[in-house]
Formats: C-alpha cells, structure tokens, sequence
C-alpha cells in the first residue's frame, strides 16, 4: 500500500475537514516544484517525486506529508518577496523527509490506529480496484484528521531540519542566512501576535530565536550570494498572479496580472483583450497562452480556445493543462479520441484524476458507447468511496458492453464486480 498518496489523497478529498482549499494553477504549481527539485537533488531525493501543492490560506506555513509532496500557504508565499526565503522553506520541509521524520511519525500514527473498520477495508478494496489510493483516503480520513495535518515533529527533528535544509541551501550555492531572516520573520510575527507569551511546551515548533541561535552557531559553509534574475523573475509573476487570484487591488501593476484580476472579476471580454496582446508578444511562453485558451474556454468561443491548446500541447506538457486541453475538446464534440488518449495518460496523475473518468465518461457517451462510459463511472465512484454507487454501474455496463467488440472491458467489469462482491 503506498500510504504516503494515501495521505495526500486524504487532504485533496477532505479538503473542508481539513480546513484546506488549494489553489491549482499549473504555472505556480510548475514554478514552485522548479525550485525544490535541485533541493531533492541535494538531499539524496528523486527530483521527479518532487510536488508542491498552493493552499489557499493566510497563515504563514508550510508542510508535507512525505514522498515528496510539499504543500505551502498562500499566505507564506506573499510574505518573502525573495524566492531564496521560500527555497530556504522548502529546503527544511525536505530535511523532513530525507531525513525519515514523516515515516517514524506516521509509524506511531498507525500504531495508535489498528482498530480500524471496516470503512478501512472497503476503502483498501476500492483502491485495488482502481489502482488509485483516493478511495482509502476517504477510509482514513477520520483516522488522521486529529493529526493536525502531520506537523508535531519533535524539537529535535525541527532543529535536525533547520540544520539539514540550511547544508542543502550551501551545497546550491544559496546564502544559509536566508533560513535565519525566515526565522526573524517568524519572530516578528510571533511578538506581533503576542506569541512569545505561549508556553514552549504546547509549541508545534521550537521558538524562533532558539532556532535562528542554532543556525549561528552551526558550521556554516562560506558561500557567495547566488542570484538568479531569472528565478526571481518567475516568482515575482506568480506572485502577481496570486494576488490577482485573491482579487487583492494590488494585483493590477502589469497587464498579465490585470487580465487574471479581471477575469475573477468577471470581465472575461477585456481580460481576453489583454491576454490576446500578451501572448502575441511571447510567442513562446505557454502559461500566457494557457490563460489565454483558459478564458476563450470560459467565454464560450471553444474552437479558438482549442487553437491556442494546440500551439502548446506536447507529450510533457503539465498535467493539469493537458486536462483542460481534453475537457474543451469534449465541450465541443471536436476530436473525441484524441481527448480520449490525453486523458488516458493522466488519469493516475495525483494532480489530476479527481476528473478524469468523469471526463472519460463524457467523451465516449458522446461517442454513442455507452457501456464503456457507465464502467468510466463506475470507477470514478470507485475513486470516492462509493462501492454501492460502483456495483450499480458495473451491473449496467455489462448489460450495454458488446461481447465482442468490447470484451476487453466487460472483462475488467467482471473482474472488478467480483471483487466488490466479495466484500
């Protein structure tokens, strides 16, 4: 059982339980997992389980939950302005998982939860079903919810990570003093909000000065400021386009965020105006021609929105744009199959799948097969924890499936009844 995804499937479902919304942006989200992969690297990582995830959240935080999953408030990212503040962020959430912190704490999570039910078994059941570990999460999400999203490491473990995270930081060639004005910005905050009243021992994390006195006096490895205005250009954007999701009036200082203000504003017309410009200046830049496909996609003008996707759609294109590609594509009854093999692809990705048999399912009802479409949905019901809901349609599908020319799925069908059945 690969239980980190477990855990990751956890809060993207119960994102109300966990008080958690996110922010899906295949830009910030690229950016983002851009900057922490030479950190794995660093570590002893796979930079390709490397995933970051924008929560929708003020409070100025950061946390994962292991296999390389890293989630990080919006709040945190409009608070450094520099990007070696958040790299220094991220750098320590990686010392959390190479150093093994999250497998000892969710080891004693386990062990304290062995009496699970049979809403745990179903939930495994579901998951072998539809090689998606989305329907276990809803069996654990009640399990794991008075964890408080994974973040009570011990003091040892947290100063190991700052240590750890600031070695990361020297061998990239970043100043490890960005990790100590993270932790002077703690501070501030913490006095601001009376926090240097709060008792150390009900404290999720050591205070900040005994942190910022630990990294002093560690061995710090001499390094020359690394700038890279390239970097800094990308985060910069994001950062404009995160204030401009949030509708802030600060958000309108360059036309690329002014036409995402607008858009959530609900002038989709001048925000197209804008981006139409934009991408006619860069040619080659992919998110000014995903927002562009985006917002022709929301104005209702699907064929052109479909032309600007296919300026830009490659194999290794971001999965959460290939997902809108396909979705326009089914809106329009244009190309079925090719929306078919795009969501094919992805539809195991962990950014993505929520959707996609619900896409898939719309794609082949609109190609008159309807048995196919009804076992699409059987899975997506499957992937929510709804075997009942799953049992019904895989009755129907094999009652619509041609013998012949679609055996191959009355086969999965059949194999995948049997084993609901057995529960």
């Amino acid at each position: 059982m690969k239980f980190f995804k477990i855990l990751l499937f956890c809060l993207l479902i119960f994102e109300e339980s966990f008080g958690i919304r996110l922010i899906r942006d295949a830009e910030i989200e690229t950016v983002l997992t851009d900057m922490v992969k030479p950190i794995f690297r660093a570590a002893g990582l796979k930079e390709k389980s490397a995933k970051i995830f924008v929560v929708d959240s003020e409070e100025i935080n950061a946390f994962t939950i292991g296999h390389g999953y890293i989630f990080v408030n919006v709040g945190l990212l409009l608070k450094f302005k520099e990007p070696e503040q958040v790299i220094a962020v991220l750098s320590h959430e990686t010392a959390h998982i190479a150093a093994g912190h999250i497998n000892r704490l969710m080891a004693g999570i386990l062990n304290r939860q062995r009496n699970a039910t049979g809403a745990m078994l179903a939930g495994l059941l579901a998951t072998i079903l539809t090689g998606s570990e989305k329907a276990m999460a809803a069996s654990l999400g009640y399990l794991m919810a008075d964890e408080r999203l994974f973040l009570r490491y011990s003091r040892g473990q947290e100063f190991a990570a700052d240590s750890l995270g600031a070695s990361y930081m020297e061998e990239l060639g970043y100043d490890s003093d960005d990790m100590i004005s993270v932790f002077q910005t703690f501070q501030d905050i913490s006095v601001l909000n009376g926090g240097e009243h709060i008792p150390e021992y009900i404290r999720s994390h050591p205070d900040a000065n005994s942190r910022i006195i630990a990294l002093k006096n560690r061995n710090k490895k001499l390094t020359k400021k690394k700038e890279d205005k390239g970097l800094l250009n990308k985060y910069s954007r994001i950062l404009r386009k995160l204030r401009a999701y949030l509708k802030s009036k600060n958000s309108t200082d360059d036309e690329y965020s002014r036409a995402i203000y607008l858009h959530r504003c609900g002038r989709i017309s001048e925000a197209i105006a804008i981006m139409e410009k934009i991408s006619k200046r860069n040619p080659h830049d992919i998110f000014f021609k995903e927002t562009l496909a985006h917002l022709l996609y929301e104005s209702g003008n699907l064929k052109k929105s479909i032309e600007v996707y296919k300026q830009i759609y490659t194999k290794d294109l971001n999965s959460l744009i290939k997902k809108d590609y396909a979705e326009v594509l089914i809106e329009a009854n244009h190309n079925l199959e090719k929306a078919i093999r795009i969501l094919e692809s992805i539809k195991y990705d962990s950014y993505v799948d929520s959707d996609i048999f619900r896409l898939l399912a719309k794609a082949y009802g609109k190609k008159k097969k309807i048995g196919i479409a009804n076992f699409m949905l059987a899975q997506e019901k499957m992937i929510d924890g709804d075997l009942v809901a799953a049992k019904r349609l895989l009755d129907v599908c094999l009652s619509q499936l041609d013998k012949k020319k679609e055996a191959s799925y009355r086969k999965k069908a059949k194999y995948l009844k049997e084993l609901v059945n057995r529960k």
